[in-house]
């Protein structure tokens, strides 16, 4: 029988954030105007929604994947790449591009890399 490591803390948050991607990717890629209804928005009947669903998946499977390796380049590169979308988002929002609520996520991708980094902080 295989022997099963245990996950570093911080490689556990960044598994359960792959876990978050690739369910909300799922929402996303198989019914974006629930999740569009629930923050507000209008309903998208465009195909790009479903596009970024599909990546979604795959970008919360790489998080996944690194994340089982204890990849702590990956995971220290997550701690910085995740509160940038915020940013990004909020440059949307500023533009009237897209509905500020929607930052809700961005909020959720900066709350969990801090949680990453302190844990990576404790683990050293």
């Amino acid at each position: 029988m295989e022997d099963k490591k245990k996950l570093s803390r911080s490689a556990n948050s960044v598994f359960l954030y792959g876990i978050y991607i690739i369910i909300l990717a799922m929402v996303f890629l198989f019914i974006p105007n629930v999740a569009l209804s629930l923050l507000g928005m209008k309903p998208a009947h465009e195909v790009w929604i479903h596009v970024t669903g599909w990546f979604g998946i795959w970008l919360g499977i790489y998080y996944i994947v690194a994340a089982r390796s204890e990849s702590k380049a990956f995971i220290l590169t997550t701690v910085y790449g995740r509160p940038s979308f915020i940013l990004f988002l909020g440059v949307l929002a500023v533009l009237k591009m897209i509905e500020p609520i929607i930052m809700i996520v961005g909020a959720i991708d900066v709350a969990t890399a801090i949680w990453t980094y302190s844990l990576l902080r404790l683990e050293k």
